[in-house]
């Protein structure tokens, strides 16, 4: 019996050596895809979708995220990248480069003769040896140390649409994970950091100790500019209410309708009360804001911006140190301390002169608080920034760019800096750049393979070439010469003398060249590529069945002329049915 009678119709299989190499294949296919991007002198790729969307990006994980690709090794490939991306944050590039390498080696050894198994094996001990020297090689600092976080930031977007802002960005980014981190706990929470972008010069890039809103001010006639601004967050609608359901309301004589309005506006001018009373002088809500109120507050010299997004509502809490209040229709009574009205009189704390408290029968208010609140055109648009917030838990970075896509790869640099900073303060340690560590651990591990008996210590050589794809992978993309890269590079990490040689490839003067001190980055993210591109491979190594159920697809011409391929296209059809299937809305993409 015949495997197809076995598992039927649309059923493709392909198995042992021949499954293994189209898995190798399409692996390495996928590494060639991304492979030129990698280094500062790497080239960019543009991806246009489906309604034409552009995407320019330089991102490894960007642009594998949005191809859609058929074959499920390509897929597991994709995947590594993407878990790299999540997990750290940087080297989406890298990992997918040295995957493709480790296949390619294998390829080669499959060739010889050599097991799958035994390259396995010998791959798992070769990582095994990675670890160990990465170890040594590492430098631990202290997480506060800005001089090396301002390296590893320049680092990062050195080889990123932000290069072009230089040393200013990498102080930008710098200051913004320095403010939101805790480096106690060694936690940076990045969601603290908002980016927020606007068309305009990359030179005027800033980073605000507070909140910009893509927002106006409610009314022109309110100031657009206030200075030591009490904020109060509101989550509660200052105009008529609208039911969520059809309701009706009944009036049977003219009286009642002006008294229904009556009470309406009494409960907005009640709530109205209340912010005033509070000693607001800014008011950001999440709902709307009649023109009622906004005459009402303005007459009491109070900005309001309203509809305000949720996230910017949670953003201004944490900057300013406001709560948000969502009820103010309340009796109320104000109190400025916690005790009642008696004589005794106990000190305030600093925070508690920042931050006024407004006591209700029910709720307490407490207000925010910035040293400016104010309105300013940024490129076309007007925006309200809340800036100058003391010891702000949430800041804004503000990028500046001249297109829409060039923001998008800006906004992904950006991320990409904030997340290595990140990976730093949770574990302070750093290896030297530039193709540099890899070249270092390819020398260790063809060391250690020596003392290996076996077909495993072919294998660990073919591990240590695979290492130095990286290093020759930059050298490619800045035009260098390979052969004579490699040659450089073996031999100043031979002439080391037993200490670590921090030679690697400067792809920006194109030549092989000592790293320290400037050229950094964090450990972890070396770790993580290295383990999740051995994992991969061997992953790809181990399978040697591949079976797809794939319907068998029919090309066939309709009566109006219309051409088309689609599984159960030899039996009769409507054609609408498939023009239905064809409008199908294209899945929503994780962006950034």
């Amino acid at each position: 019996m015949t495997s197809h009678e076995l598992f039927g119709d649309g059923v493709s299989r392909s198995s042992g050596n021949q499954a293994r190499r189209y898995n190798l294949l399409a692996a390495r296919l996928i590494a060639e895809l991304v492979k030129n991007s990698l280094g500062p002198r790497g080239m960019d790729k543009m991806f246009v979708d489906l309604l034409g969307e552009v995407t320019v990006t330089k991102d490894g994980a960007t642009l594998l995220r949005k191809i859609d690709v058929e074959h499920p090794a390509a897929k597991v490939i994709i995947e590594a990248s993407n878990a790299v991306d999540n997990e750290v944050g940087d080297g989406t590039t890298s990992v997918v480069v040295l995957a493709g390498a480790l296949v390619q080696k294998a390829e080669a050894l499959l060739d010889m003769g050599i097991a799958p198994s035994t390259i396995s094996e010998g791959y798992s001990k070769g990582l095994e040896f990675a670890l160990d020297a990465l170890g040594d090689i590492s430098q631990k600092y202290a997480n506060t140390d800005r001089e090396v976080m301002k390296r590893l930031a320049v680092t990062c977007l050195q080889s990123r649409a932000l290069s072009y802002a230089g040393e200013h960005a990498a102080d930008l980014v710098v200051d913004a994970v320095s403010s939101v981190a805790d480096f106690g706990s060694g936690h940076a929470e990045i969601d603290d950091i908002k980016i927020e972008e606007k068309q305009g010069s990359i030179s005027e890039m800033q980073l605000v100790s507070g909140i910009v809103l893509d927002k106006t001010i409610d009314s022109s006639a309110m100031p657009k500019h206030v200075n030591d601004a009490k904020i109060l967050l509101i989550d509660e609608d200052l105009e008529g209410k609208r039911t969520k359901t059809d309701a009706e309301i009944r009036i049977t004589h003219p009286s009642q309708l002006k008294a229904y309005s009556y009470a309406q506006t009494e409960m907005i001018r009640s709530k109205l009360q209340h912010i005033v009373d509070s000693g607001a002088n800014v008011v950001l809500s999440r709902k709307g804001i009649n023109t009622f109120s906004q005459n009402f507050l303005r007459e009491a010299g109070i900005i309001s911006v309203r509809r305000v997004k949720e996230n910017d509502l949670i953003w201004l809490a944490k900057a300013t140190g406001a709560t948000i209040t969502g009820r103010l229709d309340h009796d109320h009574e104000i109190d400025h301390h916690h005790g009642h009205h008696s004589g005794n009189h106990h000190h305030e704390s600093d925070h508690d002169l920042n931050h006024t408290h407004y006591h209700h029968a029910d709720i307490d208010i407490k207000l925010g608080y910035a040293s400016r609140v104010y309105e300013k055109f940024v490129g076309d648009d007007r925006m309200v920034f809340v800036e100058g917030c003391k010891n702000p838990k949430s800041i804004t970075l503000l990028l500046r760019a001249n297109s829409k896509r060039t923001l998008d790869e800006c906004h992904r640099s950006a991320l990409d800096a904030v997340h290595v900073l990140r990976n730093f303060i949770a574990s302070p340690e750093i290896v030297l750049g530039g193709g540099s560590v890899e070249a270092a651990i390819a020398k260790r591990v063809r060391e250690k393979a020596l003392s290996i008996e076996g077909r495993e210590q072919i294998v660990l050589g073919m591990f240590a070439d695979a290492l130095e794809e990286i290093p020759l992978t930059i050298a490619r993309n800045a035009g260098m010469d390979e052969i004579d890269t490699l040659t450089q590079l073996r031999s100043s990490h031979a002439l080391s003398n037993g200490k670590v040689s921090t030679f690697g490839i400067d792809a920006i003067y194109r030549k092989v060249k000592d790293m320290s001190p400037d050229v950094v980055e964090p450990t972890v993210v070396k770790v993580q590529v290295i383990k999740t591109a051995v994992e991969v491979t061997n992953m790809l190594l181990r399978v040697d069945d591949v079976l797809m159920a794939k319907p068998v697809m029919h090309t066939h011409t309709h009566g109006d002329g219309i051409k088309h391929t689609h599984a159960g296209g030899d039996k009769t059809h409507a054609h609408d049915h498939f023009d239905r299937l064809g409008k199908q809305q294209r899945p929503m993409h994780h962006y950034y």
